[in-house]
């Protein structure tokens, strides 16, 4: 089987390893032990060569006594992820109904200076 493609994720994952073990003073050996690996691949994963594994991560990152969203810190917040562009059906079928009935209730209540206020709040987002 082919080795899988080592991507920008995988190479930022493996710098911000890298970082966390030196800023800790642990060496490669130590936490390839902590972990259940060798220092090789562990220098592999910091040089962003390999990919590291959800459970391997996993392991690094109770090693390092820090959450696993650390390594992800900094990687794509310019996109939304894949989950979140395919699952607006799904939003709009059962969040938008229910936003909507709320909406509903209390826009008789508001005056309509509030009402006016409200529209326009909307249009800024939209033309954003």
């Amino acid at each position: 089987m082919p080795k899988p493609l080592v991507t920008d994720i995988d190479r930022h994952i493996g710098a911000r390893l890298q970082k966390l073990r030196q800023q800790n003073g642990i060496s490669a050996s130590a936490l390839a032990e902590a972990i259940g690996s060798t220092q090789q691949q562990v220098s592999r994963y910091e040089n962003g060569e390999n990919k590291v594994g959800a459970a391997q991560l996993y392991r690094m990152a109770q090693s390092l006594n820090t959450p696993v969203s650390w390594f992800f810190q900094g990687v794509g917040s310019d996109r939304a992820p894949l989950a979140v562009r395919e699952s607006n059906a799904y939003y709009e079928k059962t969040h938008v109904a229910d936003e909507l009935a709320i909406l509903e209730s209390m826009w008789p209540r508001l005056t309509e200076p509030q009402r006016a206020s409200i529209l326009r709040l909307l249009d800024t987002f939209l033309n954003q």
